[in-house]
Order: structure tokens, then C-alpha cells, then sequence
């Protein structure tokens, strides 16, 4: 049986795209059918990125029976490596999801994003330290008047409540539509990444 405790980015691709693939587990195939159904299911999904997110997801998924058809998939990429050439089946050679997923950049794609929402969150914390800075050395200048009961560092204080507002909901759907997705795909968390560069 194929080891589960492997993580799914050690798995070969052509394992990967058997798995994600519409091909019966339970049925015997040519090597042809097997090349046509990679290829398509392959094509399907249009970046490596795309495929190990739906991989990842799919393993994690209670509607399926994963372990059988990753072992079933695993076994079958395996024979294929073995019995063709990577030039004649470039799709079955031996490489890894991982090894893919670095090729394709998106670990260093991942990594420039996290230092996107790290960089948009700096205005934030600089108006905070010109607020705290201001608000210790020139009192005088916070307390002036602007209107009505509104002074300059009730005004900076709202500004700033105002900043940190807009870049929460930013930050929110910068994570839910891009940096979640990339990081779910790649199978590691910001933290992990972080480590490793």
C-alpha cells in the first residue's frame, strides 16, 4: 500500500494528474488511454500551481476514497516511469509535484507576495509612529483646534483608524483570493516559507 504519511508534494506528477484524472481506478487502461487521459486532465487544470491546489484538495476531500486511488495512481506513474523514456512520455518521467512547483517559481512567487502585504502593511505602522512620536514631543501641535471639539490629534488619531480599517479588509481579500491559494497549493504555510528562504 502507498504510504500515507508522504506528503503530497513528493508525489510524482504523473501520479498526481492520474489521481485528479477521470480515469476509473478499478479498471485496466492502455498506455495510450493513460497518455491521452494525463495529457487532457493535464491541460485541464493550465498551471502546476492550479493542479497541486486541486490535488491538495481533493486528498483532503471526504467524497472520495483518496488513499486507494493515490495508491492506484502512484503505482501506475511508477510503471510508467519505468517502461518509457522521459522524451517519449515527458508527462510520466519521475519528477516530483515538488520539483514541478519549483520550476514553475511559485515558491519564490509566494515568498514576493508575502513581502507585498508586509510592505502595503508599512504606511499603517509609520503613521502610527509618526502619531506616537508627535503625540510625546509636540503636544502643543496635537491639541490645536480644528474644528469644534476636533483637534489635530483626535484627527490623526481617526486617520489612523481609518488606515488600519482599509488595510485589514485588503489585507482579507488580498489572503482569500491570492496568497491562501498559493500557499494551499505549494502544501506549506507562510511560517514554513518564511523559514526556508
Amino acid at each position: 500500500m502507498y504510504p500515507q504519511t508522504r506528503p503530497p508534494q513528493q508525489d510524482l506528477l504523473a501520479a498526481v494528474i492520474l489521481y485528479l484524472s477521470r480515469l476509473d481506478h478499478g479498471c485496466l487502461y492502455s498506455d495510450d488511454e493513460l497518455t491521452r487521459a494525463m495529457n487532457d486532465c493535464y491541460a485541464s487544470f493550465g498551471s502546476p500551481e492550479a493542479l497541486s491546489l486541486g490535488y491538495v484538495r481533493s486528498l483532503n476531500s471526504e467524497a472520495h476514497a483518496p488513499r486507494e486511488r493515490r495508491a492506484w495512481a502512484s503505482r501506475v506513474a511508477s510503471d510508467l516511469a519505468r517502461r518509457h523514456p522521459a522524451r517519449s512520455m515527458p508527462i510520466a518521467s519521475g519528477m516530483t509535484l515538488s520539483a514541478v512547483l519549483e520550476e514553475s517559481g511559485a515558491p519564490r512567487r509566494a515568498r514576493a507576495a508575502r513581502c507585498r502585504a508586509l510592505l502595503a502593511g508599512a504606511p499603517v505602522v509609520a503613521l502610527y509612529l509618526l502619531i506616537s512620536a508627535l503625540a510625546n514631543a509636540a503636544r502643543d501641535f496635537m491639541a490645536l483646534p480644528v474644528a469644534g471639539p476636533l483637534n489635530v490629534g483626535l484627527g490623526l488619531g481617526l486617520l489612523q483608524l481609518v488606515a488600519v480599517a482599509v488595510w485589514v479588509l485588503w489585507y482579507g481579500r488580498y489572503s482569500e483570493t491570492l496568497l491562501d491559494p498559493l500557499f494551499e497549493s505549494l502544501g506549506t504555510s507562510v511560517e514554513e516559507l518564511g523559514h526556508r528562504s
